[in-house]
């Protein structure tokens, strides 16, 4: 990770004000605040975000909330009333990003909707991550990342019977929000006109369903096959000492080299086979491998250049310094002084995780996005 100057970060000079609460809108701000924008929470005066409350607790916060929002500023504001609204409208004037998860209409009802802040600052890129979307269907619907999943077949790929441990459609749609306000903002650089974004965290996992949905479309057969688990090449293996190995060996010089070096080359036509041959030549390599613990098998076959690794729960993982050597993994500070292991920043070759701890709530005074922020207290 290049170690970049904080005015010589992509969004250096961005201001954001974000509404947002909750896992969709913090990734996001991570992501922007990585990049270099100074983003400013709002938050309602009577407990914030949230996630500053959801446990475990690290430095007087949620440790997630403090993962994700290092170096943001935090104006306490209630936006159901005036005085609060108009205060709201005099940031947006000078801002240059506003992101909000409210159901549609909600801002309007406070009048601080998208029609009216853009109305005040044409350049702004106003950015609704409602749940369903803002059309007929959806707008008055109410979901969590479950319900997102359920809804565009991911939950039954993903975790077929389960929940799954992992919120995809929110982060997935806090990535495209990013991707979105990045886009917008160039488009500013060009013609001086902001835009609104709609990005419902619906389309979470649509990036992720495309090869599945179009798999589907043209009568199935992968879904079935390679991403089920049920070719030998392509699945998850059990070592010597209870350890796992995801073994990935699609291609097939990698598959043939991986069977000579376990010695079981009378498998060598079965790699994408889901039948009885394939079936065979997985028991074949599942008695292989418990012959020995894993970190034996893991020398030998990273030796030789396969696409095999271990499969970590979260403890190994922060162990491995494959993460860190990416610049994918470090720490953030937490209000009281603590640090905490955490993963970012997401894009490390254009970003950094900042050096200051998240807010505290209300933190800073309120400032009108240009201006330096001036502390409470």
């Amino acid at each position: 990770m290049i170690d970049q100057p904080l005015n010589e970060l992509p969004l250096a000079q961005i201001v954001v004000i974000d509404l947002s609460r909750m896992l969709p809108g913090a990734v996001l701000a991570r992501q922007l605040l990585d990049l270099g924008a100074r983003v400013i929470k709002v938050e309602a005066p009577d407990g914030g975000d949230p996630m500053r409350q959801v446990p475990p607790h690290r430095g007087g916060v949620g440790a997630a909330f403090a993962a994700l929002y290092p170096g943001a500023e935090s104006v306490a504001l209630d936006l159901r009333n005036e005085a609060g609204a108009e205060k709201l409208r005099r940031m947006a004037a000078a801002a240059d990003v506003l992101v909000e998860t409210f159901r549609p209409g909600t801002m309007e009802g406070w009048g601080i909707g998208s029609h009216t802040l853009c109305r005040l600052n044409p350049s702004l890129v106003y950015c609704s991550m409602s749940s369903w979307g803002t059309g007929p269907v959806g707008r008055n619907r109410v979901g969590h990342d479950l319900n997102f999943q359920a809804a565009t077949g991911a939950l039954e790929l993903v975790n077929r019977g389960g929940v799954p441990a992992l919120q995809l459609a929110d982060v997935g749609a806090a990535l495209l929000a990013g991707t979105a306000i990045t886009a917008a903002l160039l488009r500013r650089e060009r013609t001086g006109r902001g835009a609104v974004i709609d990005q419902p965290l619906l389309s979470g996992t649509v990036p992720m369903l495309a090869w599945a949905w179009a798999d589907h479309a043209a009568g199935g057969g992968v879904l079935d096959t390679l991403l089920s688990g049920c070719w030998p090449c392509y699945r998850r293996y059990r070592c010597g000492d209870d350890l796992e190995i995801a073994v990935s060996t699609i291609e097939p010089k990698f598959w043939l080299s991986f069977l000579d070096l376990l010695g079981l080359s009378e498998h060598a036509a079965a790699g994408a086979d889901a039948g009885e041959d394939g079936t065979a030549a997985a028991a074949s390599i599942s008695a292989a491998l418990a012959l020995r613990p894993r970190e034996h098998w893991l020398e030998l076959f990273e030796s030789s250049g396969l696409p095999i690794s271990a499969v970590h729960d979260l403890v190994t993982a922060e162990r491995d310094p494959a993460l860190a050597e990416a610049g994918l993994a470090g720490v953030v500070h937490t209000p009281d002084g603590e640090t905490l292991s955490a993963l970012g920043p997401f894009i490390p070759s254009l970003g950094r995780t900042p050096c200051t701890p998240a807010p505290r709530l209300d933190e800073h005074r309120l400032p009108l996005p240009g201006a330096a922020p001036e502390p409470n207290g």
